[in-house]
């Protein structure tokens, strides 16, 4: 599906079509009522080059799948230029058709941002007052002259000065509100947008966490049996303590699991996980690297704070550990020797930065990661980042990966600071 933004350009070239069409259906009946061949000629090959133009471009953007705002207002110039040409071989300002030079800068005001909609007004206001003075003559469209006077050699005309000011005043008005009032459903539209991303995932998180529940509930019986069958090796192999010890170990780790399927079973626990405290942020975040060292005690790890965070709070819950200890595992599966973590603190929010030079994530993947499952993902990144994100969102702060010029990743988690 393309982008919107080729979908704008793609309604433009149409608008630029039928308007060259119907210009070349005025050209056709001033031909058969005029004798003025001359403009008739060049203005037949301007409407040529034109139409051309807008050809080529079609044809250049045709596989595209977006355009950036620069080539859409580069789009909306050549309308500009194109129909101001037109205006001055038929008449200039005296051409009735002159208001159109409106519709480009309307269209602007649609598609893009204020700023460029503010030069396009320009361009189309400066392009009116200069076919106010150099245009060629062109009797059949020129109005009855009206309320003319004499001032310094020059001749004034009241009703040619009104049509550009009410020009001037238009565009003014299509820049100040058209323009904000298109900005504001722009913004409305992305919201909305990004709602149904959120509703999406948190449908998928929940559909993760029924099958987290139901497989805990079926795991429950066998490993109610392997402990059976543990506490029956011991009874049988009693007299041999390497034996024993080993099964001993085996007890523990299957105590640990059903301890987790548990946890997992209960809805109980939802609450408790929900549950916010305020903790200082460097000692939480030490606390939680110590935890993840303790189960990955291969990995490599150099945390550096600020002192700013030193008394500085955060609001979390027993769900942001977890993710911040996924962040870990990723960057050591990355094949990253050392992780680099800090922590620094700045106006409203604070930001763990994690490093890792490891293998990088895939650029299709960056795109993908923490909106939905990426199905591709070998080592479960997308389920992994996709909780990860949720749950960050859900503390009010956003999840932002690089992929820095020497390699490897740099995720920045950023966290709101609790107010005093």
């Amino acid at each position: 599906m393309p982008h919107l933004s080729k979908v704008h350009l793609n309604q433009l070239f149409i608008v630029r079509a039928l308007a060259l069409v119907a210009f070349a259906v005025g050209l056709l009946y001033l031909a058969a009522t005029t004798s003025d061949s001359d403009v008739i000629t060049e203005s037949t090959a301007a409407l040529v080059v034109l139409a051309s133009i807008t050809a080529i471009s079609a044809w250049y953007f045709r596989e595209k799948q977006a355009v950036t705002d620069l080539q859409l207002s580069q789009q909306i110039a050549v309308d500009i230029l194109g129909w101001s040409f037109l205006m001055y071989l038929t008449g200039g300002a005296n051409n009735p058709f002159i208001s159109y030079l409106l519709v480009p800068v309307i269209i602007s005001a649609a598609v893009l941002h204020q700023k460029f909609t503010a030069v396009m007004a320009l361009a189309a206001l400066l392009a009116y007052s200069l076919l106010l003075q150099y245009h060629l003559p062109f009797s059949p469209l020129s109005p009855a002259v009206g309320n003319t006077t004499m001032h310094g050699g020059a001749m004034s005309n009241t009703h040619i000065l009104g049509m550009w000011f009410n020009f001037a005043l238009s565009a003014a008005l299509v820049v100040l509100v058209v323009s904000r009032m298109a900005h504001a459903m722009r913004q409305r539209e992305q919201k909305a947008a990004k709602l149904r991303e959120n509703s999406l995932r948190d449908e998928q998180i929940h559909a993760i966490a029924t099958m987290a529940a139901t497989t805990a509930h079926e795991l429950g019986t066998p490993l109610n049996t392997l402990s059976l069958y543990a506490d029956e090796l011991k009874h049988l192999c009693g007299n041999k303590p390497e034996v024993e010890n080993l099964l001993n170990a085996m007890e523990e780790r299957l105590d640990q699991c059903g301890q987790i399927t548990r946890k997992l079973a209960s809805r109980a626990e939802i609450d408790k996980l929900r549950a916010q405290s305020s903790q200082l942020a460097q000692p939480w975040l030490e606390g939680v690297i110590a935890q993840w060292k303790n189960k990955r005690p291969e990995a490599h790890i150099a945390l550096q704070t600020d002192e700013q965070c030193q008394d500085t709070s955060i609001k979390i819950d027993q769900t942001l550990a977890p993710a911040i200890e996924n962040l870990l595992n990723n960057a050591l599966e990355a094949g990253s020797e050392l992780i680099e973590v800090s922590l620094s603190c700045s106006g409203k929010e604070i930001q763990i930065a994690i490093r890792d030079y490891g293998s990088g994530i895939p650029s299709e993947i960056l795109t993908q990661i923490g909106k939905t499952v990426i199905q591709d993902s070998e080592k479960g990144l997308g389920i992994g980042l996709m909780l990860t994100h949720a749950t960050i969102n859900n503390h009010g702060g956003s999840l932002l990966h690089h992929q820095p010029a020497d390699g490897g990743t740099l995720t920045t988690v950023i966290l709101p600071r609790e107010r005093c």
